[in-house]
């Protein structure tokens, strides 16, 4: 049987995109499958899809492409409602190209993926194949104008599916289609290739786009009622999205800067959520609830809000998380606590959610697929005299779900970090033939002087897919080559060039017990650091750090016009009576100053930047103040304030602090502007990782 789904985007980041491939993927192994974009943007997508799957595009919208300004990409599509949602998209030229898809369509099975897509399926698909909608959104949530339009077209087609019971309840009440049955199947996941949680890690985790439907305000007024209580708990929020800055000025105006983290969009996401011991969901609306099953294979406790549809259909209520009253705080922090402070409850319910959350796998949702093709093809056969249903699967040999690779720039490296500061690395290629490839680190250096390359020693193994699988180990020991640096992680043979690697899964996760042990504890020698990470592009990255002394940031407190910085020490030397904590003003006109530093056990220091001084003094509109401390009165040798040893690459971006508003208090004969209006003062890691102060007249 060979299937094809039609959908808007496959080149971008979804949750549409993220099951249909799955479903896709899954449906390969006995199937034909192939997934054909409407638009493509990009050169490449942004998840990975196994080979087996075929991907092509109708519209190449890529700089330089024939079809941007083609004739008719300016007037209106004329098969696309102007009230739907992605009307905008479409013009007469895409109605041309996705109607002629349609009519010369091989497949025997045609799979819509939006309202849009489903009219076209539905109107334009030639008569042997069977047309099937998938709906992705709260059916009361499309447009009534749109809903119309189904209502017409859609009896053409041979079966609906929505992604729960209750959305498939209100198609058949609300737009009901005479004698096209509506099927309730849910989105699926696939195990991730990540050891579950073991919920032991104090870290709340959430997901998915900043969208106002997503309520992370609610997320955030509840963790900040459980912060006092729970002080050694983080929140960490991933995705992108316009609400950001409303959510990080929330976050300072409750005084959680540093306990609330926004990471960023992350993908594999699977790595992140098992960092994690509870999943939050707090949406006021969600179609289906794909993080909450993401988070339920990673072996979280979920709590999110009872939404309309989605999350009641997923989680076992006070077995594997807690349903909590949409739209309250008060619920959600309730939910939150109940599992904060209940070590072996999250572990029990994390063991359930990951036994629950099995009933998604890509197979078993595939199967209730082929179920509705040969409903269908009953149906249609009974109906049409001389209609051929399609053929049975191509082949009942394999289960394997991947095929190895074309090339091995197609390849993704998945990277595992223990707490002793070894990675380990491991690739699925093709077979490799004559060719010896090996792992090969390669210097991307700042300042112009490139260290050899560093090799690493390869272990190769056949796989049955006809693939090879490529490992090699990192070691601590390897720093001392690395030193201070970011290195591409690449594949390497004598009869080929070298090949910048993909990045998978990078899980990274004890690297959060190895800095909660090295703060309570520091190290009295150089410290060591190795983090892997993609660059934007996704390719494999490692950021190294070696060490013989640094002061490590752990916290810094804006409050009440005044800014603290906690750190430790780190390095042979002692933090001496009378040591001082100094801010150095960068560039051409350089100039410091130092208060003491406050003492608070091993290693450990507190002070309080002078800020009134920096303020007073300051000789240009825009300056920078560097951080430092100097562990001993008589000794001037002075160390940086950093903060380099997390999980994360993005320390700059994750932790963002607010602004201290100042009048200063003495004239100064140097100073552009008279300090009689507030000037800012906001505390700041730089890319590199080191501490400073951002110091602005506006």
């Amino acid at each position: 049987m060979k299937i094809s789904f039609l959908i808007n985007n496959i080149y971008g980041i979804g949750g549409t995109n993220r099951t249909v491939i799955n479903l896709a993927e899954a449906l390969a192994v006995r199937h034909e499958v192939e997934i054909v974009s409407v638009f493509r943007r990009a050169t490449a997508t942004k998840f990975e899809i196994s080979p087996r799957v075929t991907v092509r595009a109708l519209v190449d919208l890529r700089p330089g492409s024939a079809d941007r300004g083609a004739a008719g990409s300016d007037e209106p599509s004329e098969v696309v409602p102007r009230q739907e949602e992605f009307y905008a998209q479409y013009s007469k030229f895409t109605d041309g190209r996705i109607i002629r898809e349609l009519q010369k369509t091989s497949a025997d099975v045609v799979i819509g993926t939006r309202p849009s897509l489903n009219l076209f399926v539905a109107a334009h698909t030639r008569d042997g194949a069977l047309r099937v909608a998938q709906e992705h959104m709260t059916h009361l949530a499309i447009p009534p104008a749109v809903r119309a339009e189904m209502a017409r077209v859609y009896p053409r087609l041979d079966g609906i599916t929505t992604v729960t019971d209750a959305d498939a309840h209100s198609f058949m009440e609300n737009t009901p289609i005479p004698g096209i049955p509506v099927v309730g199947i849910p989105n699926s996941v696939p195990e991730p290739s990540v050891e579950p949680s073991d919920c032991s890690r104090k870290v709340v985790v959430s997901a998915g786009r900043m969208h106002p439907i997503k309520r992370y305000d609610l997320l955030i007024r509840a963790f900040a009622e459980l912060a006092e209580e729970f002080p050694d708990w983080q929140l960490r929020i991933y995705g992108d999205g316009g609400e950001a800055g409303r959510l990080r000025g929330l976050v300072t105006e409750l005084g959680l800067t540093g306990r609330v983290l926004f990471m960023g969009g992350f993908s594999p996401i699977e790595s992140e959520w098992a960092k994690g011991s509870i999943a939050a969901v707090t949406s006021s609306a969600e179609s289906f609830g794909m993080t909450l099953v993401e988070a339920m294979r990673c072996g979280l406790p979920v709590v999110s809000t009872d939404c309309p549809v989605g999350p009641r259909e997923i989680l076992a209520d006070g077995e594997d998380g807690f349903l909590v009253p949409n739209g309250e705080v008060e619920g959600i922090a309730w939910g939150l606590r109940r599992l904060m402070a209940d070590e072996p409850l999250r572990r029990a319910m994390g063991a359930a959610a990951l036994r629950n959350a099995a009933r998604f796998d890509p197979s078993a949702v595939a199967d209730r697929y082929l179920e509705l093709f040969e409903d269908a093809a009953r149906r249609r056969a009974a109906a049409e005299r001389g209609y051929r249903a399609p053929a049975g699967p191509r082949k009942a040999a394999t289960e394997q779900l991947t095929v190895p690779p074309a090339a091995l720039g197609a390849a993704t490296v998945d990277v595992t970090a223990d707490d002793a500061g070894y990675l380990r690395f491991a690739a699925d290629g093709p077979g490799e033939g004559r060719r010896r490839w090996q792992f090969v680190l390669r210097h991307k250096p700042t300042d112009g002087d490139r260290r050899p390359d560093l090799p690493l020693r390869t272990s190769r193994t056949d796989l049955d897919n006809g693939g090879t699988r490529y490992t090699a180990v990192l070691t601590p020991a390897a720093l001392d080559d690395l030193g201070d640096g970011r290195w591409q992680v690449t594949m390497a043979s004598a009869k080929a060039s070298s090949v910048h690697m993909k990045a998978g899964v990078r899980d990274t996760r004890a690297l959060i017990d190895a800095r909660a042990r090295l703060v309570a504890r520091p190290p009295t020698g150089p410290v060591g650091w190795n983090l892997p990470y993609a660059q934007p592009n996704g390719r494999l990255m490692l950021r190294t750090l070696l060490r013989e002394e640094h002061a490590e940031c752990t916290g810094v407190e804006v409050a009440d016009g005044a800014i603290t910085v906690r750190g430790v020490l780190c390095g042979g030397r002692r933090i001496e009576p009378g040591a001082l904590f100094i801010v150095s003003r960068r560039g051409r006109h350089g100039g410091s100053f130092s208060v003491p530093v406050e003492v608070l056990g091993r290693q450990s220091f507190r002070a309080a930047a002078p800020l009134r001084r920096v303020v007073d003094h300051r000789l240009e509109r825009w300056e920078d103040w560097d951080w430092w401390l100097q562990p001993d009165p008589f000794d001037r040798r002075k160390v940086r304030v950093c903060h380099l040893l997390e999980d994360f690459p993005d320390v700059k971006g994750a932790f963002v602090y607010p602004s201290v508003p100042l009048v200063g208090e003495e004239a100064s004969a140097h100073v552009v502007v008279h300090p009689s209006r507030p000037v800012w003062v906001r505390p700041y890691c730089s890319a590199s990782g080191a501490m400073a102060m951002n110091v602005v007249d506006r």
